[in-house]
């Protein structure tokens, strides 16, 4: 409509509609980037950006019961709904069921991730 409307006024002017053709492409592809990049994660299953696996890592191992976590995967199906799997192994003695709602719930509460599914191994 700008471009039309200066061609109206000024006619000789008609490289004004190239001119806004590719501006109006520009701010399109620089408001697209941002969804793309996300759409990608998603589709790829990539650990989001947010997420620092190593601190996640320590956190659950600083759980007094916990001995070590591994095969610890972290991805998202969509930019907000994360998921979490990994096996957590623990002390013989250790209660699992109270070990497992410890790490879930700090998981979910530090992390923001809304789905954990953890493996319990003993020692």
């Amino acid at each position: 409509m700008i471009g039309g409307a200066i061609i109206w006024y000024k006619p000789e002017w008609k490289i004004i509609d190239l001119i806004c053709t590719l501006v109006f492409s520009v701010i399109v592809l620089w408001t697209t980037v941002g969804l793309l990049r996300d759409v990608l994660d998603v589709l790829m299953e990539s650990t989001p950006r947010e997420i620092n696996e190593t601190r996640l890592e320590k956190g659950v191992c600083e759980i007094e019961e916990v001995v070590a976590i591994h095969e610890l995967h972290i991805w998202a199906i969509t930019p907000a709904k994360r998921l979490l799997a990994c096996h957590v192994k623990i002390r013989p003695e250790a209660d699992a069921d109270m070990v497992l709602d410890k790490i879930v719930s700090y998981i979910k509460t530090e992390h923001n991730i809304t789905h954990v599914t953890i493996q319990i191994e003993r020692q």
